[in-house]
């Protein structure tokens, strides 16, 4: 899911099209609360981002193996179903799963996961063009993220870029500068997480992160063992791109904690457990 960031509408990745929900209509408990939906034939939408203008969505398709561009300010304006909503789709690489873009709107980054080993990779995509023509003239750079990356955060500054590598146990970072000009120079830190990381949350203006270690697979039903317990990693992100002793400390969590939320407001942390049917609320933890 993806917030616009005028906070008036919610963007939910749903396989096979991704729902527009408006924020009051759901506060208020209307019966028919999405306003329409942006679906172009990509299959497996796994992951949404939106641009920083608030003009376009970027789906991530799991099983097309690309990213879908959409036309949202167009979309609301003529209908979801008018020509150029649909704006195409970049094809990149089996298993696209974690979408995120810059904060100044420049750039959009992919992870895929390319199947078992060594072959995920992380994206680089000129937002620009591909609002106006979504192909592979959009793809910047691209360069291999561990094995099987999957979610994608980039730091309020922009200029870090951080990637949960599921297979890897490993939380990735890459200088966003140098990603652009040699791909491969620009992995800057590699921390040892917990067991199949996967859900991600970057905090305190981006010098701590939480991760979610899963250990999706053996959590699962007929699952051989049960392997290390799922829980919450917290991160210093600072002393990681130092080259320092960056895990500070854990955080319980269910079974299969998937994804990470924030409310500023309170202060907690929302972790979602795909396998416990919960949502758990913790308080931020205070780092050294």
């Amino acid at each position: 899911m993806a917030l616009t960031y005028d906070g008036r509408l919610l963007l939910v990745a749903a396989e096979t099209a991704t729902a527009v929900v408006s924020v009051t209509k759901l506060q208020d408990g209307a019966r028919h609360p999405v306003v329409g939906i942006l679906q172009d034939g990509g299959l497996g939408q796994y992951d949404v981002a939106v641009s920083a203008d608030d003009r376009y969505a970027f789906v991530a398709d799991e099983n097309s193996g690309g990213l879908s561009v959409f036309n949202l300010a167009l979309a609301l304006r003529n209908g979801f179903s008018a020509a150029g909503v649909a704006v195409g789709m970049i094809h990149l690489g089996r298993g696209a799963v974690g979408v995120a873009a810059a904060p100044d709107g420049s750039r959009v980054y992919v992870t895929t996961l390319g199947g078992y080993g060594p072959l995920g990779q992380l994206w680089v995509i000129d937002a620009r063009r591909a609002e106006h023509r979504a192909d592979r003239a959009a793809v910047i750079a691209h360069v291999r993220a561990g094995c099987q990356p999957t979610r994608v955060a980039v730091s309020p500054d922009g200029k870090t870029l951080w990637v949960t590598a599921l297979q890897s146990n490993a939380l990735l970072g890459y200088s966003t500068t140098v990603l652009q000009r040699h791909p491969a120079r620009a992995l800057r830190a590699v921390v040892r997480v917990g067991s199949q990381p996967v859900g991600m949350l970057l905090l305190d203006h981006g010098r701590a992160a939480v991760v979610a270690d899963s250990n999706r697979f053996s959590q699962m039903p007929g699952a051989a063992g049960k392997g290390a317990s799922p829980r919450i990693s917290v991160v210093s992100t600072a002393d990681a791109l130092n080259g320092h002793r960056s895990v500070v400390g854990y955080l319980p969590a269910g079974l299969f904690p998937r994804d990470l939320g924030y409310d500023p407001a309170t202060g907690e942390i929302l972790i979602a457990n795909y396998l416990s049917d919960t949502v758990e609320l913790l308080h931020t933890p205070a780092l050294p």
